[in-house]
């Protein structure tokens, strides 16, 4: 079995992020496969998606529960685990995504690389492993979550402390960053909430690209591009 997992928690993301995460990958994805949100909250979300309860940590939020989609507890041996972030937008075939390394954990490379040459990190954004395997990634984590949160800046840095000696990464051309690779920065400006574009532009995506990034702002939902409009729903 395939999983294709996300994770919301809290505010930030409301279930319209789940159900057009699923209907993109429904699209996008042959393998028959099993859609999954591991959340606290989810009301909204259709029914048609299986929802796994997070568990409560006061001091946890946001990306910090993330490391629990490796719990050994809710899919077994042999299954292919495929994790997408809510912020991404599918506009191609994602079949290879599945058949890629498939005994390996996969990942995007972190997209700091854009203005590091040598920048070698995961971005947990994007990750593909055996299911069973891995589950240290959240065993370890549980038993000293406080000094770790501490330590680390978020839940990718954790998993590529763990795991970076067995860390592959995806073909870079599959996932872009849609601010810094597929519009222009310079077409970005400065508002009191973050960046946004000064233009509505529809601009060509490399036949190769299947996942369009969106990290921090401007947001999905402020871009009004026909591209994005048009895949994300």
């Amino acid at each position: 079995m395939i999983n294709v997992i996300c994770v919301k928690h809290g505010n930030k993301y409301d279930s319209e992020y789940v159900n057009r995460l699923r209907n993109m990958v429904r699209r996008h994805l042959s393998f028959s496969h099993r859609f999954v949100c591991f959340t606290e909250d989810s009301l909204g979300i259709k029914s048609d998606i299986g929802i796994i309860d997070l568990p409560e940590y006061p001091d946890l939020s946001g990306w910090w529960y993330k490391p629990y989609v490796f719990s050994p507890d809710y899919f077994d041996a042999g299954d292919i685990n495929l994790y997408f972030d809510l912020d991404m937008v599918i506009v191609n075939s994602i079949d290879h995504f599945v058949r890629y390394e498939p005994r390996k954990f996969v990942g995007l490379r972190d997209l700091g690389r854009i203005f590091r040459r040598n920048w070698v990190k995961l971005g947990s954004a994007v990750m593909k492993w055996p299911a069973q395997s891995y589950s240290q990634i959240w065993t370890d984590f549980k038993k000293d979550y406080q000094t770790i949160t501490r330590k680390f800046h978020g839940d990718q840095d954790w998993i590529w402390h763990l795991c970076r000696e067995e860390i592959s990464f995806f073909p870079e051309q599959w996932i872009q960053s849609y601010k810094w690779q597929i519009r222009n920065r310079k077409d970005l400006e400065k508002t009191k909430t973050g960046l946004r574009f000064s233009t509505i532009k529809n601009p060509t995506i490399p036949p190769d690209t299947s996942v369009l990034a969106f990290h921090g702002t401007p947001d999905i939902t402020d871009v009004k591009d026909p591209v994005i409009v048009n895949n994300w729903k």
